[in-house]
């Protein structure tokens, strides 16, 4: 089978990621036509390169025994995404960026509202969080959201109890294991002062990054990790912006 793409990341995300790392990044490091087996881009840390490769974890995908799934946006998802474009919250986060956590409410009925429709609660929300006014328009789905502020980009994203499955050790392994492979032609191909990799738990896949079971096998995987070449290693959702689990840190 094809070789699989490196992941492409949008230059905001790439801020948001180089904001988490605390990193500075060049510009001219990031390239959409980039090739060769290298990693996703680089940084700079004081006077260290740094490499950074990203990989995609998706534990459901192992499970299933299944190669190069597609994987489904939940509604909630599609929900932040359009939200994200919200013209008056652009509006109100031109120079300082926002967090918004949103608690659903389920409607008596069986029928669920559209994307829009809540989009437009949503909305509506915001402008009394905003404007320290009271909502005008009545709550059907959404229960109550919180806004703190944030950097680099606009975080939007639902509160979910059941969000508390944890990440499966031998899922982790399997992704650096794959990336390890590849650390050699890394370090040929782009001279970098240290190599560090970042695991992306997707959103859909209801992982908590935070939490990680280790069936069992925590001595194992402290050698592991110790073994690895990669100097850092880290596990964060796809909702860059957000906290980062560190499993592997530099000396």
């Amino acid at each position: 089978s094809a070789e699989k793409q490196p992941i492409k990341l949008s230059w905001r995300k790439i801020e948001c990621l180089h904001e988490c790392l605390q990193l500075n990044i060049d510009p001219e490091t990031y390239d959409d036509k980039y090739s060769r087996e290298s990693p996703d881009f680089v940084f700079s840390n004081n006077d260290k390169s740094i490499g950074v490769e990203v990989v995609e974890c998706y534990p459901s995908v192992r499970k299933c025994k299944t190669k190069n799934a597609v994987e489904q946006e939940s509604f909630e998802k599609k929900i932040c995404n359009e939200f994200k474009k919200n013209k008056y919250l652009e509006t109100i986060t031109e120079t300082e960026k926002l967090n918004i956590i949103i608690y659903r409410k389920y409607p008596k009925k069986k029928k669920r509202g559209t994307v829009q429709e809540v989009c437009h609660e949503l909305e509506d929300l915001l402008r009394s969080w905003y404007q320290k006014t009271n909502p005008q328009s009545e709550r059907n789905y959404i229960s109550y959201i919180r806004v703190s502020k944030t950097t680099c980009c606009n975080v939007i994203y639902f509160n979910s109890a059941s969000r508390c499955i944890p990440v499966n050790w031998d899922d982790i392994k399997f992704c650096i294991e794959k990336k390890e492979k590849k650390y050699k032609d890394y370090c040929e191909n782009v001279k970098c002062d240290e190599y560090w990799l970042c695991i992306c738990l997707p959103f859909e896949e209801n992982r908590n990054m935070n939490i990680i079971d280790y069936n069992g096998k925590e001595n194992e995987s402290m050698n592991f990790l110790s073994q690895c070449s990669f100097s850092r290693i880290c596990i964060t959702p796809d909702l860059l912006g957000r906290n980062i689990n560190w499993i592997k840190e530099g000396d």
